[in-house]
């Protein structure tokens, strides 16, 4: 562990977490729905900025609890491209505070610099993750640093940067750490990727102690999930090559499946069902698996498996037993898909779309912003595609996941180096 730099201290504040907040990546129970909102029915044709600010570079989502505004950054601290925190009056755009906890990845890939992962904000914790994979925890008060490890220094993960041989099955090592951590009332279990026994690691919260290490993968650009498949509470992880069950009391690998893609490619967050947990790549397609025990381990059968829904970023939501997103990726032309959850059934599938989009489901309505910039309202029903309405541009090329509260959709863009603007757009 060790120290780093902060700075820029504002205000001092409390978080607390009312229903419409979006406190972690997708939301308060990481499955991209919205709870505590009233239905749009309609958008606006040319929502009003409330505000608008000049941000840093990075694709990492956006938070909100308690009227607190938190993204992820890239600045200059003395000459130093830097990874910083920002805490946000959400009304107003003011910044409370500022801190900055990595150092910045000096290899400019074609994506851009900056953190990839969305910030966790959970009571007085700040959960941020950078993009060579430096995990630290804030005081949410004040932004100060309590803790902060090193995937590289503290669990041996490897980072190539722009100069990994090939794929080599190293994902995240090459372009990023993308994968956000998860959170029980005690740890926080984050995909460290180190492939000499810390592929997932464990971590007291308040402390940064290590609780355990497991396994030898390489990490992928997939959150984490928590959650209880056939009565056993388990972190379910997506690696650069694996989709796998680890006992969340002592890292116990309870079940794994091969998931072998190009350049090891895996992005899509773990879905939870019941006893089920879906997924899909560019690849290999979308496919699900039923977990059962078998004694002190488990059992993973794959229940079906659709090929033709090769979705390559986008993860879909999960409402009323049907699956909406993207579905094989098309460029600027991809399609949004519903899918029948227990079958895998495509039961409709409208073009228009483009290689990434933002989903966040409020009631039977579904807000998507796409990469390059257009708002759409879509009805989630699986009798038709039904649209609600669009706006074709309300920002510039962007895979950061907005956040939406109280009538308000706050949007940062600046993927490569269009935007790096961070906007509070008057939705109702």
């Amino acid at each position: 562990m060790k120290a780093v730099f902060s700075f820029l201290i504002v205000g001092l504040f409390s978080l607390s977490l009312p229903a419409a907040d979006w406190s972690q990546w997708r939301g308060a129970h990481r499955d991209g729905i919205l709870h505590g909102e009233k239905a749009l029915g309609k958008l606006p044709a040319k929502p009003a900025a409330q505000w608008q600010v000049s941000v840093g570079k990075g694709q990492g989502g956006l938070v909100i609890a308690g009227g607190k505004l938190l993204m992820l950054h890239e600045v200059n601290v003395k000459g130093q491209p830097m990874e910083a925190a920002v805490l946000m009056d959400a009304t107003s755009g003011k910044r409370l505070w500022e801190t900055a906890f990595a150092s910045s990845w000096q290899y400019r890939n074609v994506y851009g610099p900056g953190p990839r992962v969305a910030p966790h904000m959970e009571g007085d914790l700040i959960f941020c993750q950078g993009v060579v994979g430096v995990l630290a925890c804030l005081n949410a008060a004040d932004g100060k640093v309590l803790w902060s490890v090193s995937f590289e220094k503290d669990f041996g993960a490897k980072w190539f940067g722009g100069n990994a041989p090939g794929s080599g099955g190293t994902a995240a090592s090459r372009h990023g750490n993308a994968g956000a951590p998860v959170t029980d009332d005690k740890f926080i279990y984050a995909a460290a990727g180190g492939h000499q026994g810390a592929s997932v690691v464990c971590l007291e919260k308040r402390t940064g102690k290590v609780v355990w290490k497991s396994g030898n993968d390489y990490a992928a650009y997939t959150g984490l999930m928590l959650g209880e498949l056939a009565g056993v509470k388990q972190v379910v992880v997506l690696t650069a090559a694996n989709l796998k069950g680890v006992r969340a009391s002592d890292g116990k690998e309870l079940w794994s499946v091969p998931v072998v893609t190009g350049a090891a490619r895996n992005i899509l967050t773990p879905i939870l069902s019941g006893d089920t947990v879906t997924v899909a790549s560019h690849t290999v397609g979308t496919f699900q698996l039923r977990i059962t025990n078998s004694g002190d381990t488990q059992k993973a059968t794959e229940v079906w498996r659709n090929k033709d829904v090769r979705t390559n970023i986008t993860t879909p939501v999960l409402i009323d037993g049907h699956l909406y997103g993207l579905g094989t990726t098309r460029g600027k032309n991809s399609p949004l898909v519903c899918l029948e959850h227990k079958t895998g059934k495509v039961l409709w599938s409208q073009p228009g779309y483009t290689d990434y989009a933002s989903v966040i489901a409020m009631g039977d309505e579904l807000l998507i912003h796409g990469s390059r910039g257009a708002l759409t309202l879509v009805k989630a029903t699986p009798k038709k595609y039904t649209e609600l309405s669009r706006v074709e541009q309300v920002s510039q090329i962007s895979w950061n996941f907005p956040v939406y509260a109280g009538g308000v959709l706050y949007v940062k863009d600046g993927l490569r180096d269009g935007g790096n603007k961070l906007t509070a757009l008057k939705l109702r």
